[in-house]
C-alpha cells in the first residue's frame, strides 16, 4: 500500500512549466528539489540555485534569455538570471509583497508585469522591462484583479471583481482609467476577461452566449460595444490566441472530451498532424510570440502524459520529458500496463445524460469493489486523461467512478444553474443514479462500494452517509463543509475571490437558513449510517477546519464510527507531497477494512 501511495502522490519532480522566448528551451519548478531547473536540446537539464529559500513562481523574461523566479523565505525575493552572462540580480520592488508573475500567459515584447500587496494590503502592479531592474510602479484602478497590456507593452485595459460578482472594465486615457463596461450576476459569475487585442483597443472575454453555452465576445474598449466572434450553442468553448496578432486561431471545445478545434487552415494543419501521431488530449502549454513552437502536453488516458516541442515550420516533434509523473512509476511500473480511461454516458431519473469516466483495475472481474469520486466546487468538472487518484485505486484493486453531475461547469449555464440552491438534492440524486448505472451494468459490486471527495466532494460524501439514504460502505469527506449555515456566514463575511459564487449559487446564511440547516450533515449526525473518515487542513481559509471537529463530536455524542485527520500546514486541499501520502495511506487502510474486509 506504501508503494502505490508513493508513486501516485508523492513529490512531482516537475511543476508550472514555461516555454523561453526563443522557444529552444523549457524551465520548470520541482517539488523533489529546490531550485529552478532549465532543459535546452544542446546540454540536457541544468540547475539553477537561489540561494535560501524556495521558488514559488516564475517566468521567462521577454526578449533575453533571462528568468525570472520568485523566492519565498524570511522575505520575500524575486531574481532575474540571466544565462547569457551568469548574472543574477535582485529587482524585488521596494515595498510589495505576496509577489506572483501576473501575465504568464500574455506574450509580451520586452517586459513582465509583476503583482502584489503593498503595505497597506491593497493590490499593486510593478513593470520589470530590464534583467538588471528596476521594476516600475504601475497605476492601476485601485479595486483591479487584472490588467492587460497592448502589443507595445503599455497598459490598456483593467477588469475588477465586486463584492456581488459584478465584473467591470476599465480603459486606460493618458494617465487615467474609466469604466468602460460592467456585468452583473448570474451573467458575470461565469464571464471572464481572455487578452486585449493587439492594438489595446479590444478585449476579448468568455461568457455566456447563444443558448447559455460560454463562447468569446470581443469589447471595444473605446465604445463599451460588445460583438460575439466565436460560439457553436452546442459546447462551451473558450480561446487560444495568436501571441503576437492576438487573434483567435484555436478554440477549446468541452464536453466529455476535451478537444482543439483550428479556427483557420494554418493551425488546423497543425493539429491534424498532431493528433495522426499523437492520439489522445492535446493541451497547449505555452507558445513563443512569433507563433513557431508550441509546447504541447499529450495525455492518452492510459500513460503518463509526456510533452513534445513542436516546430511549426518544418513539423518536427521533440519529445521533452522532464520526468514521468512520479520517477517510481517509470521504475517499477510499465506505463503501457496503466489502467484505461472509458468515458461512459449515465442516465439520471428525469433524463438528463451525464458525462462519467470509468477506470477498472487490470486484475480480478466485474464487478469491482469501487470508489465514486466526487469533485469539488460543485463549479469545476471532472476530464477525461490520466486521473492520479483513480490509477492509484486501480492498483489497489479498486473500480473508480467520477460523473459531472448537474451543476458541473463546461456544460453552459443552463447545466450548472440546474445545482443552484439544490446541494444535497438533485445533485445528488445524480450520484446515486451513477451508482445504480455500474451496478446495473456490472462494474460495481453494490456492497463494496465508497464514495470520496474533496471540498463539494467531501460534503456529497458526508450526506450520503448521513441524509440520504445507505447506499455506500465508506465515506470520505476533506475539507468538507459540514454546516452550511456557519459556512455561508464564514464566507459572506470574507474576501474570497469566490464569495458571490457561493452566495448566488447555495445560498444566503440568513434568508436561507432553514433550507441550508436541512442540507447540512451536522444536522443528520445521529442518523450517520455509514463510517466516515474526516480529514481538514488546519489553516483552510475557506471551510474552517471546525467543520470537521463540530462533526467528528456529534458522531461521537451518537457513537458513529468515524476518523478524524486534521493536517497542519494546510489549507483548502491537502498539497504537501508528504500529507498526500500519508492521506492515501489512511484511506487505503480505510477501503481495505470496509471494502475488501483485511484487517488493518
Amino acid at each position: 500500500m506504501n508503494g502505490p501511495a508513493r508513486r501516485w502522490f508523492g513529490a512531482e519532480p516537475a511543476v508550472n512549466l514555461a516555454l523561453s522566448p526563443d522557444g529552444r528551451a523549457v524551465s520548470w519548478q520541482s517539488e523533489q528539489k529546490r531550485g529552478l531547473f532549465v532543459w535546452r536540446r544542446e546540454h540536457g537539464v541544468r540547475a539553477l540555485r537561489p540561494g535560501r529559500g524556495r521558488i514559488v513562481d516564475h517566468a521567462w523574461l521577454p526578449g533575453s534569455g533571462a528568468l525570472l523566479a520568485v523566492v519565498a523565505g524570511r522575505t520575500e525575493r524575486v531574481i532575474v538570471h540571466d544565462e547569457a552572462t551568469g548574472r543574477t540580480d535582485d529587482v524585488t520592488p521596494e515595498g510589495l509583497g505576496r509577489i506572483h508573475v501576473v501575465d504568464r500567459d500574455q506574450p509580451r515584447r520586452r517586459s513582465l508585469l509583476l503583482g502584489g500587496t503593498d503595505a497597506h494590503g491593497r493590490a499593486a502592479w510593478h513593470l520589470l522591462s530590464s534583467p538588471s531592474g528596476p521594476a516600475r510602479r504601475v497605476p492601476a484602478p485601485g479595486t483591479a484583479g487584472r490588467l492587460f497590456s497592448d502589443a507595445g507593452d503599455r497598459p490598456c485595459a483593467a477588469t475588477a471583481r465586486d463584492e456581488d460578482g459584478s465584473l467591470t472594465v476599465y480603459a486606460a486615457e493618458a494617465d487615467t482609467w474609466h469604466e468602460v463596461w460592467r456585468a452583473r450576476p448570474p451573467g458575470s459569475l461565469v464571464t471572464h476577461p481572455v487578452d486585449v487585442t493587439a492594438d489595446g483597443l479590444g478585449l476579448y472575454l468568455s461568457g455566456p452566449c447563444r443558448d447559455g453555452f460560454l463562447g468569446v465576445r470581443l469589447l471595444d474598449l473605446r465604445t463599451g460595444r460588445t460583438r460575439i466572434v466565436l460560439e457553436d450553442g452546442g459546447h462551451d468553448l473558450d480561446v487560444v490566441l495568436h501571441p503576437a496578432t492576438r487573434v483567435p486561431q484555436l478554440a477549446l471545445v468541452s464536453g466529455a472530451r476535451q478537444g482543439l478545434r483550428a479556427l483557420g487552415p494554418e493551425p488546423a494543419a497543425d493539429l491534424s498532424e498532431l493528433t495522426s501521431r499523437h492520439p489522445g488530449e492535446l493541451d497547449l502549454v505555452g507558445l513563443t510570440r512569433d507563433n513557431t513552437v508550441w509546447l504541447v502536453r499529450l495525455d492518452d488516458g492510459a500513460s503518463a502524459p509526456r510533452h513534445l516541442l513542436w516546430n511549426r515550420g518544418d513539423g518536427t516533434a521533440l519529445p521533452f520529458t522532464p520526468g514521468l509523473p512520479k520517477p517510481r512509476l517509470a521504475r517499477r511500473t510499465n506505463p503501457r500496463a496503466l489502467a484505461p480511461t472509458a468515458a461512459v454516458a449515465v442516465p439520471a431519473r428525469d433524463g438528463l445524460v451525464l458525462d462519467g469516466y470509468l477506470v477498472t483495475p487490470a486484475g480480478g472481474a466485474p464487478p469491482y469493489p469501487g470508489v465514486l469520486l466526487v469533485h469539488g466546487g460543485p463549479w469545476s468538472r471532472d476530464v477525461w486523461g490520466l486521473s492520479a487518484q483513480a490509477q492509484w485505486l486501480a492498483e489497489l484493486g479498486y473500480a473508480s467512478l467520477r460523473v459531472n453531475f448537474r451543476g458541473s461547469e463546461g456544460y453552459g449555464t443552463r447545466f450548472l444553474d440546474l445545482g443552484r440552491a439544490d446541494w444535497g438534492g438533485a445533485m445528488h440524486d445524480d450520484l446515486e443514479d451513477t451508482l445504480s448505472w455500474a451496478v446495473a451494468e456490472g462494474h460495481l459490486d453494490p456492497d463494496r462500494v465508497a464514495i470520496m471527495g474533496q471540498s463539494y466532494g467531501g460534503y456529497a460524501a458526508l450526506m450520503a452517509a448521513t441524509a440520504r439514504p445507505k447506499a455506500f460502505a465508506l465515506a470520505v469527506a476533506v475539507c468538507a463543509p459540514t454546516d452550511l449555515v456557519a459556512f455561508l456566514r464564514h464566507v459572506k463575511g470574507s474576501s474570497h475571490h469566490e464569495r458571490a459564487h457561493f452566495l448566488h449559487r447555495v445560498g444566503d446564511p440568513d434568508d436561507d437558513a432553514g433550507r441550508l440547516r436541512a442540507r447540512s450533515p451536522l444536522t443528520h449526525a445521529a442518523g450517520c449510517h455509514t463510517p466516515v473518515l474526516l480529514v481538514h487542513g488546519r489553516d483552510d481559509p475557506l471551510v474552517p477546519y471546525t467543520h470537521a471537529t463540530a462533526m467528528a463530536a456529534a458522531l461521537t455524542e451518537h457513537r458513529r464510527p468515524h476518523h478524524c485527520l486534521v493536517l497542519s500546514g494546510e489549507g483548502h486541499g491537502i498539497t504537501s507531497p508528504a500529507n498526500r501520502i500519508r492521506l492515501a495511506r489512511v484511506v487505503g487502510r480505510q477501503l481495505a477494512f470496509h471494502l475488501a474486509g483485511r484487517p488493518t
